[in-house]
């Protein structure tokens, strides 16, 4: 499929079926149990997801996007049905514990460490190879199905398990390294290579069965066409009611201060402080909510700036919107999938936040809770002015103690800047739309950083078309603003525009029309 169609959903998913359907039914099928390998379960899923991502209708920026995004929804469909069936082989389920009860303890990147729960020794032989794979904890065997069976690169291994290139290199070290010891493999085998032709042996015997015209007709079932007013309606019915969920019933409050951070937001005034918000009986849309994520390689502190609805004020609106929306930009992540509020105030230099005990739920680690929690002290000590300086309680469901941290001896605190990324780019968002031209880009720089430098570069030609050094304003505490204009070609396509600052490369993609 060419890229020119790679945003038409009638035409993406035909041709995700002719060249996606049997290579993902067979990597699914091993993603639930390499040893026995179920290829009705499999379909379900694949059919399952690609229906989901046709219902959903995101933008996409390039075929290969399409492709990692169906990967990635299959990827999380195998491990939600590999949990499903006790984190055993599904045909099996008297198998030895693993899966999430047999991880163990991890390390604050989401690596298994020593001491995790593994299969005892398989014993020795090729025929084993499989049965000691599928016994492994299933972060473990996920990366080495993905990395081995579909042969990809680390870093495809990466977002189709939405995990840090990092993570994704030292969980296949560590399973190569326990198949090693579990199957008594002899030192000189190339351990990859024996895996990667038994996964290829076991996954040719799946037969996928032709699901297309199922697949199509469900989707004509399920079809609103994109743009038309009763989609638009829905889609702002769905934001309204995922944020609604994200406040419960709380009692939202706001805060004051200067504009010493790039992230004050200079909304809310002094006379706000221990006040109630307005009334939330009329849905309201809020500009530049600064809404902080992950990034996907370097796991460092990004923003966006969002547009979204409201029925609380703009703190409420900022942590709702960590915990329950998605970010706009495929190269940052969010530790968060869900989760309510059930109140968030300002009492002079603290902000408290009681979250519900769901929000907590899919952290396995004290790292994983903890960099989630700092995505929430940024978008609340953002959401009232000057609030780098004020400090975050977090509370669960009422309760001081959380989940994996316990009872925190303090409140928290901004992360150090090297927590943070050296550059943010605000405007404009992730994947807009724009015309031939002058083309304003702007954010914010660390101040003492070297000066950053752009290119433009065209992913249709491979080629950067443009390039230049940016100018930055005078600097106001730890940041400097910086506006750039670029003239983006009268070439249609998809264009990166990158930002790099020392070793740090940030970019954001464009669509020219």
């Amino acid at each position: 499929m060419t890229d020119e169609r790679y945003d038409d959903r009638q035409v993406w998913l035909p041709a995700l079926d002719q060249e996606q359907w049997e290579p993902l039914v067979r990597l699914v099928a091993l993603l639930v149990s390499p040893s026995h390998p179920d290829g009705a379960v499999a379909e379900t899923l694949v059919r399952d997801a690609m229906l989901g991502m046709y219902r959903d209708d995101p933008t996409f920026h390039s075929w290969s996007h399409v492709v990692g995004s169906l990967r990635a929804r299959v990827a999380t469909a195998a491990r939600v049905a590999q949990r499903g069936a006790g984190g055993s082989d599904p045909s099996s389920l008297s198998h030895r514990e693993t899966g999430e009860e047999a991880e163990g303890p991890e390390n604050a990147s989401g690596d298994p460490v020593a001491g995790d729960s593994v299969p005892e020794e398989a014993g020795g032989g090729d025929a084993d190879l499989l049965t000691g794979l599928t016994g492994l904890p299933h972060r473990l065997r996920e990366v080495i199905v993905v990395k081995l069976y579909a042969g990809v690169s680390i870093a495809e291994t990466a977002d189709i398990l939405e995990v840090t290139r990092r993570v994704a290199r030292r969980r296949v070290v560590r399973a190569l390294a326990e198949l090693v010891r579990i199957c008594d493999i002899p030192p000189d085998t190339d351990v990859q290579e024996l895996v990667a032709d038994r996964l290829r042996a076991v996954g040719e015997r799946v037969v996928p069965s032709d699901r297309r015209d199922e697949i199509l007709r469900r989707a004509r079932e399920m079809r609103e066409p994109r743009g038309s007013w009763r989609n638009h309606a829905l889609v702002a019915a769905i934001m309204v009611a995922a944020l609604a969920a994200g406040y419960g019933l709380s009692t939202l409050w706001g805060g004051s201060g200067d504009q010493t951070d790039p992230t004050a937001s200079g909304v809310v005034s002094a006379s706000d402080l221990g006040t109630s918000s307005a009334d939330t009986s009329v849905t309201t849309m809020q500009a530049g909510v600064q809404v902080f994520y992950l990034g996907r390689d370097d796991g460092l502190i990004y923003r966006e700036l969002r547009t979204l609805p409201t029925v609380g004020d703009r703190l409420g609106t900022a942590v709702a919107a960590v915990l329950n929306v998605a970010p706009l930009d495929p190269e940052y992540i969010s530790s968060w999938s869900g989760g309510q509020v059930n109140e968030a105030r300002v009492r002079g230099d603290r902000i408290t936040l009681d979250l519900s005990q769901s929000a907590f739920a899919q952290f396995r680690t004290r790292g994983q809770e903890e960099d989630a929690i700092q995505q929430l002290v940024f978008a609340a000590t953002a959401a009232v002015d000057n609030g780098s300086q004020k400090s975050v309680r977090i509370l669960v469901d009422g309760s001081p103690n959380l989940p994996l941290i316990g009872k925190p001896q303090t409140d928290f605190q901004r992360a150090r800047l090297n927590a943070v990324a050296p550059l943010w780019i605000d405007t404009p968002e992730a994947g807009t739309t724009v015309s031939s031209g002058p083309l304003i880009i702007s954010g914010v720089v660390k101040s003492g950083v070297a000066s950053p430098t752009w290119q433009l570069y065209s992913t249709a030609s491979k080629t950067v078309v443009a390039r230049g050094g940016v100018e930055t304003l005078p600097p106001y505490g730890s940041w400097m603003r910086w506006h750039q204009e670029i003239v983006v070609p009268d070439v249609p396509g998809e264009y990166l525009v990158r930002f790099t600052v020392g070793r740090t490369t940030v970019q954001r993609t464009i669509s020219v029309s």
